[in-house]
């Protein structure tokens, strides 16, 4: 039996590299806090404690920020 994936395909232009160019919206945001969770694993790992409490109040707004989207009142 095969197994039929469809795959929604998104054409990318340049405009979406530029200053502001990708939409606010609640996946953007994860896949940005996703980074930012990532960095600060590897501050914890290397030692740097007083980069981890500014991500960690970077983390915060953009969390704040993601809930506002999710819910519809970003």
């Amino acid at each position: 039996m095969a197994l039929l994936l469809t795959i929604k395909h998104t054409m990318r232009t340049s405009d979406q590299f530029k200053f502001g160019g990708l939409d606010k919206t609640p996946v953007n945001v994860l896949r940005l806090l996703s980074e930012l969770e990532g960095s600060y694993q590897l501050l914890k790992y290397m030692g740097f404690q007083e980069d981890m409490e500014t991500l960690d109040k970077i983390k915060k707004k953009y969390y704040t920020i993601y809930f506002k989207l999710k819910k519809g009142t970003g």
